[in-house]
């Protein structure tokens, strides 16, 4: 568990440009997003983390079958999808990350 959390935090260091460039992704309240992402595409978070100002946080979602969503959700409640995709895949590093 705690290998795969580590995991996800490097995934979202690893795509901090990509979600910064897509922060107009489809956006609405978080309720409203996880459970879309749980009830369509069987995801489940794996991977919290709050951004360097603390003005939001950001999660990744995980399916069995490889699909993933990393959510933003801004202080004001609201979340939007800043990247999504499939075959994802944990992968367990061999030595450099304290877990």
């Amino acid at each position: 568990m705690r290998v795969t959390l580590a995991l996800a935090a490097l995934a979202v260091l690893l795509a901090w440009p990509v979600m910064a460039r897509a922060q107009g992704g489809p956006c609405l309240p978080r309720a409203d997003a996880i459970a879309k992402l749980e009830r369509h595409y069987q995801e489940q978070q794996v991977g919290i983390g709050v951004t360097g100002r603390g003005s939001s946080l950001v999660e990744l979602y995980v399916s069995e079958r490889g699909t993933w969503t990393i959510l933003m959700t801004r202080a004001d409640g609201i979340s939007c999808i800043t990247a999504a995709g499939e075959n994802w895949s944990p992968i367990i590093p061999e030595i450099g990350l304290a877990l």
